[in-house]
């Protein structure tokens, strides 16, 4: 029969196995090395389910908005982070329109997904870029990447009228205020993809099928989208079109008719 002093130290030991497994956690989360996972939101009829993949290689923070006035996600998701490989899921009703941020920092000036859901077969949505960039992002409906850029935009310099935030981890954008663009060079390389400035709607993509699954994936690793490379336009360095052969042909035409 096992004595009294070895029953207690086996007690103690089952008791305090959790509390030290609790404790490890709470102090790697303060040190931003793991964090608990987003809860995965059951949808009901009529909900559109948004599955987000963290293809970036490095953790990645998720915050969310929606539009004033109108219904909120479900079950209320606060700002959390999505680890390395890591899989989350949010629902939104109809009626919704908002945008979730991401990025490797909880900024207002991170990529964002953002659109409208009014119901099944009606969904708006693109990657924004307008106030910032953080991380590439592309969208999938149906099993096709329709919106979106995989391009990590780092790869060059965010500099000039464009400016790093956040020790390098955004690069705010310039065009925020500027209706048409053009995109400065930073951002041009995903121009028609993503949403770069307040009016760059041919970046929107809608659908009117059945589906009410749409997923995103961040990373260069991720499907590239539809809409890249269909715009070969620079808008950097493009000019507009000289005046001066019509201006010629009509001289000449109007010489001619003297």
């Amino acid at each position: 029969m096992l004595s009294r002093s070895l029953l207690l130290a086996g007690l103690a030991l089952l008791f305090a196995t959790p509390l030290i497994r609790a404790q490890d956690k709470v102090a790697a989360a303060r040190r931003g090395l793991i964090t608990d996972a987003p809860t995965v939101v059951q949808k009901r009829g009529g909900d559109l389910n948004i599955g987000i993949t963290n293809s970036y290689g490095q953790p990645l923070s998720l915050s969310f908005k929606a539009n004033a006035g109108l219904p909120g996600f479900v079950g209320n998701p606060q700002p959390t982070q999505l680890p390395t490989n890591g899989q989350a899921s949010f629902a939104v009703p109809p009626e919704w329109a908002g945008r979730i941020y991401v990025g490797k920092t909880l900024n207002e000036d991170n990529t964002k997904i953002e659109g409208s859901w009014k119901g099944v077969g009606t969904g708006f949505f693109d990657v924004s870029l307008v106030d910032g960039y953080s991380v590439p992002i592309t969208c999938s409906v149906g099993g096709k990447a329709i919106f979106g850029c995989n391009k990590e935009l780092f790869d060059q310099p965010c500099q000039g009228p464009d400016h790093a935030m956040d020790d390098g981890a955004v690069c705010h954008n310039a065009a925020q205020n500027i209706p048409w663009g053009p995109p400065s060079a930073f951002f041009a390389p995903c121009a028609g993809a993503s949403y770069i400035f307040p009016k760059d709607d041919r970046a929107t993509q809608g659908w009117a099928t059945a589906e009410t699954e749409m997923s995103c994936c961040v990373g260069t690793s991720c499907p590239p989208s539809m809409k890249q490379g269909s715009f070969k336009r620079d808008f950097v360095t493009a000019k507009a079109p000289s005046l001066m052969p019509l201006a010629r042909r009509l001289a000449e035409r109007l010489n001619g008719a003297s």
